[in-house]
């Protein structure tokens, strides 16, 4: 990063150095600074009346804004503990685990769980998911403000019947509602 540092000191207009230095940026999470810096290229592109280089940088700039805007909401990767780049196996498995853990009749925290079941949510649906990761806003969850995603509360009730309990307090539930009673035939959730 020093190279980079010193390279920009003395070519301030260097959009080489600026994207470069951008890049390390946004793998350290830095995403304001990556932001930033990946503005000042592309200007500096621009001027140079470089299009290709200004194509380039003009993704760049949206994957690093999408990463600003989702670092200032929910990580439901970090909720499931799964890489971004993970299979849709690997969020099963990850929401089947978390949710046991944070199962309020087991013992686990509500709010927790109800974040797992949220992120399970949106990322289990490739449309969903692709949103999410380009940064735009889901029409069910706002800018990741929570909720239920649009999920009937019977479907919780489902969920929980599941584990054995009825509705938590908060779902709005009235007690135990057996998994079968919809019709679903126990093949409705992953596990």
């Amino acid at each position: 990063m020093t190279d980079i540092e010193e390279s920009i000191t003395l070519y301030p207009g260097n959009f080489k150095a600026l994207r470069t230095r951008a890049r390390i940026h946004l793998h350290l999470e830095n995403f304001e600074g990556s932001v930033a810096d990946f503005k000042v290229a592309l200007e500096q592109a621009k001027f140079e009346d470089s299009i290709t280089e200004v194509r380039s940088l003009q993704a760049e700039l949206k994957k690093a804004e999408a990463a600003l805007k989702r670092s200032k909401t929910k990580d439901y990767y970090k909720i499931l503990g799964v890489a971004r780049d993970c299979t849709e196996a690997d969020i099963k498995k990850a929401y089947r685990k978390e949710s046991l853990i944070h199962h309020p009749d087991k013992g686990g925290d509500e709010e927790k769980f109800k974040l797992v079941v949220e992120a399970f949510t949106v990322l289990s649906d490739p449309q969903r998911r692709q949103r999410y990761d380009m940064g735009e806003e889901d029409s069910e969850y706002g800018s990741g403000s929570g909720g239920m995603g649009g999920m009937d509360p019977h479907d919780f009730a489902d969920l929980f019947a599941q584990f054995g309990g009825g509705m938590p307090r908060g779902f709005g539930g009235s007690g135990f509602h057996s998994f079968h009673s919809h019709g679903s035939g126990g093949g409705g959730y992953p596990f």
